[in-house]
C-alpha cells in the first residue's frame, strides 16, 4: 500500500534527485575528496585531542574529591536509607504496571523522557492545572529532583568509580560565576530583580549537569530522541492544520503590506517564531533515523517526518526560523552527508513558487520594511537598547533582568523607560550584562560548538554518529535564530538547548565504545 502511494513515489523521486542530480553528485564527490584532504587530516588531529586533558584539570581533581566523599557518605547511609519509608514507596512505584510498561523499572529513563516532554508538560500544566503555583514552579521542582537523583546515584556508586567530568563543565560554571558577579555589581536597587534575571539565564544550563550525570546507556539516548521527534511531528501536524484551517492570528504577527499571508502556524507554542525554532531542533533528529536503519520503509518514514516538520516550519512564516533551518540543513549536510546540499537548491526552487513565501522575503527589501524596522521594529529596538547601554558602564551593562527580556517586562522597574523585547538574545545579553557578559556568553557558546564538534568526531562510525550530527546541527540553527528572536527567554527552549548539549557530550565523552577513548 505504502509503495503504491503518491507520497511514496514523490519521496523516492526526491531521494533520487538528491542522490543522482548534478548538485548531489558534485557534493558527493566533494565529500569523498574532502575525507582524503590535508584539511580533513588537520581537522581530525584537532578534534581528536586527548579527552583526558579535562580529567587532569584542577576542577576535575576538586570534583573527584567531592564525588568520592559523596560515595563514602552514601556507603554509610545506604543501609538505613534502603529501609526507609521513602525508598520502600519508591520501589513499589517502580514496580507498578504503568511505570514498568513505559520505563522498564528505570527512574533515570523516566527523568530523561520527562525532560524530552518538557514542552507538552509545561503547556498542559499552564493550560489545565487547577493549581497556579504548580504551573509556575514545576520546572524548578523538576530540576531540583533531577539534581537530587544525580546526587543519589553518586552516593550509590562505588567509591572507585571515576566521577564524570566533561569539557563543558568549567565553561558553564565560569559563565554562571560571571553572571553572579555582574548581578552583584549592578544591583543598585536591590538584588531581587537581578537574581530573577540571573535565574532566567543560568537555571536551564544546569540541566547539562543533571543529564550528563544520570544517563547510563544507549537506551536513554534512544528514548530522548524518540520522544523529542514525536513531539516535533505531532506539533508540526497541528501547526499545519492551523494554517490550512486559517486559524485567526493577532494582527501584529503580519505587516499590512503582507496581505498574502492569511495565517501563521503556532501550535501549542503560542508563537510562530518559537515553533519554527523547535522545528529547527527536531528536523535533524528525525532525519537521523534515516541513517540509523537499513530498512527502506523506515528510512522513507523518517524522511516523510522531516518533510512534515519542514513544511510546518515554512508555514510559521518566521523568517528567522527559515534562516536557522537553512543553516541547520547546511550544518547537518556538512557533518553527515554532503549530498544533502542538493536539498538546499531544491528548497530554494520550491520557495520561489510559493507566493506567500516570496512576499514574506521580498518585503525585507522594501522601503516600508526599512521604515517599520527603524521606527518600532528590530533596528529601532536595538538602537534604543544601545542608547540605554551608553547611560551606564558598557563593560558591566544595565543589569540582569532590567531590560530587553521577560523579567524586565514583568517588573519594569524604571518608570522613565519604554519596555519591550529586544528580539535579539545576544543584544539582550549585551544590554543587561555589558561587553564583559556578552564576551563570556560568546566564549561559552563557541566552546559548546567546539566540544560538540569533538563529540561528533568521537562518535564517528558508531551507531549514534547521525544523532550526534543532528544534535549539533539543530543547536547551531537555533543559535542563528537567536539573532532575531529572544529564543532562550522561553524556558523549555533554553532547557532543550542545554539538554541537547548534554546528550551530545554524553555520546562523545562518556559513552563507551567511541574512538580515541581515553
Amino acid at each position: 500500500m505504502l509503495r503504491m502511494s503518491v507520497t511514496w513515489r514523490a519521496l523516492m523521486s526526491l531521494i533520487g534527485f538528491v542522490k543522482y542530480s548534478v548538485v548531489g553528485r558534485f557534493f558527493g564527490a566533494f565529500g569523498r575528496a574532502y575525507e582524503h584532504s590535508r584539511t580533513a587530516a588537520v581537522t581530525d588531529r584537532l578534534l581528536g585531542a586527548d579527552a583526558n586533558m579535562t580529567e587532569r584539570s584542577l576542577f576535575a581533581r576538586m570534583y573527584s574529591a567531592v564525588a568520592q566523599w559523596t560515595s563514602r557518605v552514601g556507603a554509610v547511609m545506604r543501609p538505613a536509607a534502603e529501609r526507609s519509608l521513602v525508598c520502600r514507596f519508591w520501589r513499589w512505584l517502580q514496580s507498578s504496571a504503568i511505570v514498568r510498561l513505559l520505563f522498564g523499572h528505570s527512574t533515570r529513563r523516566l527523568l530523561v523522557v520527562m525532560f524530552a516532554l518538557y514542552l507538552p508538560i509545561d503547556w498542559a500544566l499552564r493550560e489545565f492545572s487547577p493549581i497556579v503555583a504548580l504551573a509556575t514552579t514545576w520546572d524548578e521542582l523538576f530540576l531540583a529532583f533531577g539534581f537530587a537523583y544525580a546526587v543519589f546515584q553518586r552516593m550509590l556508586a562505588p567509591e572507585e568509580e571515576r566521577p564524570r567530568v566533561t569539557p563543558l563543565d568549567t565553561l558553564i560554571l565560569a559563565f554562571c560565576g560571571l553572571g553572579v558577579l555582574l548581578t552583584v555589581m549592578t544591583a543598585e536597587d536591590g538584588l531581587r530583580i537581578g537574581i530573577s534575571g540571573l535565574r532566567a539565564v543560568v537555571q536551564y544550563m544546569l540541566w547539562f549537569f543533571v543529564l550528563t550525570r544520570i544517563m547510563r546507556d544507549d537506551g536513554d539516548v534512544k528514548a530522548f530522541v524518540a520522544a523529542f521527534v514525536g513531539i516535533g511531528i505531532v506539533t508540526a501536524l497541528h501547526g499545519i492544520a492551523q494554517y490550512v484551517l486559517g486559524v485567526e492570528i493577532p494582527e501584529h504577527w503580519v505587516s499590512q503590506a503582507e496581505v498574502g499571508v492569511r495565517s501563521r502556524a503556532f501550535s501549542i507554542f503560542g508563537s510562530p517564531n518559537i515553533m519554527g525554532s523547535f522545528m529547527v531542533m527536531s528536523a535533524p533528529l528525525c532525519a537521523s533515523y534515516a541513517y540509523r536503519t537499513a530498512t527502506t520503509w523506515k528510512r522513507a518514514l523518517a524522511w516523510i517526518g522531516v518533510l512534515v516538520i519542514a513544511l510546518a516550519c515554512l508555514v510559521t512564516f518566521s523568517r528567522g526560523a527559515w534562516l536557522g533551518f537553512a543553516v541547520m540543513v547546511a550544518a547537518f549536510a556538512w557533518l553527515r552527508d554532503k549530498r544533502l546540499f542538493a536539498l538546499v537548491a531544491l528548497a530554494l526552487g520550491f520557495a520561489v513558487m510559493v507566493p506567500d513565501v516570496v512576499n514574506r522575503i521580498t518585503f525585507l527589501f522594501t522601503d516600508e520594511f526599512r521604515h517599520a524596522s527603524q521606527f518600532g521594529g528590530r533596528a529601532g529596538r536595538w538602537r534604543e537598547g544601545m542608547r540605554l547601554l551608553e547611560t551606564v558602564d558598557p563593560m558591566f551593562g544595565y543589569g540582569l533582568g532590567r531590560f530587553g527580556g521577560a523579567v524586565a517586562m514583568q517588573n519594569q522597574v524604571n518608570r522613565h523607560l519604554s519596555y519591550f523585547y529586544l528580539d535579539n538574545y545576544y543584544m539582550k545579553t549585551l544590554i543587561e550584562m555589558g561587553y564583559l557578559g556578552l564576551g563570556g556568553y560568546i566564549v561559552l557558546l563557541v566552546g559548546t560548538i567546539w566540544v560538540g564538534l569533538r563529540a561528533v568526531y568521537r562518535t564517528k562510525n558508531t551507531e549514534f554518529s547521525a544523532v550526534a550530527c543532528a544534535l549539533l546541527a539543530g543547536m547551531v540553527g537555533v543559535l542563528v535564530h537567536c539573532y532575531t528572536e529572544n529564543i532562550f527567554e522561553v524556558p523549555y527552549m533554553n532547557a532543550y538547548f542545554w539538554g541537547m548539549a548534554a546528550v551530545l557530550v554524553w555520546l562523545g565523552f562518556i559513552r563507551k565504545g567511541n574512538i580515541n577513548e581515553g
